[in-house]
């Protein structure tokens, strides 16, 4: 019967990576009380040792981060007003486009068919002429 992995929040993550650190119980002793695998402590270990030092991040720095993060929002929304805006102006181009190209398509038609008219004309007196 399959078991559904077991999630494990991030404050359990936390507590078990404490307890690797302190080095009491083995690595393996840890897995085996969790329920969890080796490779999956070990991972834990490393992305906590990995980002650590963000604890102790100065209020400076993360004012800076969110001051750029609101930047790249504004910009964003600038952005996509403009993106609106072009493709709007494109939609009314091309059903500008489609009308013209309707009505120049017709007056080609009335041009063609008085040039047709003009040389059927032409053919049918030719025609009189060889039968007279």
């Amino acid at each position: 019967m399959n078991q559904s992995p077991i999630t494990f929040s991030t404050e359990l993550k936390t507590k078990i990576v404490l307890e690797l650190l302190h080095g009491k119980p083995n690595l393996i002793e840890i897995a085996t009380q969790y329920g969890t695998t080796v490779e999956n402590l070990s991972m834990w270990k490393q992305q906590f040792l990995a980002n650590a030092s963000e604890i102790f991040e100065t209020q400076r720095s993360k004012k800076a981060l969110k001051r750029r993060v609101e930047t790249y929002v504004k910009e964003n929304k600038k952005l996509t007003v403009m993106v609106e805006k072009v493709t709007t102006e494109r939609d009314v181009v091309c059903r500008t486009l489609q009308s013209l190209s309707i009505a120049h398509n017709r007056r080609l038609m009335n041009a063609r068919s008085h040039t047709l008219e003009k040389k059927q004309r032409e053919i049918i007196a030719l025609d009189y002429l060889l039968i007279s």
